[in-house]
Parts: structure tokens; sequence; C-alpha cells
């Protein structure tokens, strides 16, 4: 528990830094299939979804560059 707390934090402060790039959710969502406030929920750490944290990170790491 205390990981995924920790995970959700650092996911918190990357989709805070990259709040200027709109659409991360919505781009999340029409990968998996979701609707953008689902993603939106477990971003915020409300609903829990390893399959979308780990989306949500990877289209973080796609924006960042790396």
């Amino acid at each position: 528990m205390r990981e995924r707390n920790s995970q959700t934090e650092l996911l918190r402060r990357l989709l805070r830094k990259h709040r200027l790039h709109e659409g991360v959710y919505l781009r999340v969502a029409k990968r998996l299939g979701v609707d953008p406030s689902y993603v939106s929920k477990v971003a915020s750490g409300k609903i829990a979804s390893l399959e979308i944290r780990r989306a949500l990170a990877e289209e973080l790491q796609r924006i960042e560059g790396g």
C-alpha cells in the first residue's frame, strides 16, 4: 500500500509538471479504451489501476523525451 501511495504521489508531481501538455488523460484513455475521467481518478489516487498508472507513466516519459 505504501508503495502505491508513493507511486501515486510521484505520478501527481509529474502530472502537475506537465499540466501544459493538455490531453495526457485523453491520450491515455483513448489508448486503453476508458473514459478520461477514470484516468483522472487513477492519477489523483481515488481509484487504483496499475494498468492506467503504467500508461500514464509511459505517456509522461514520452513527453519528457525519455
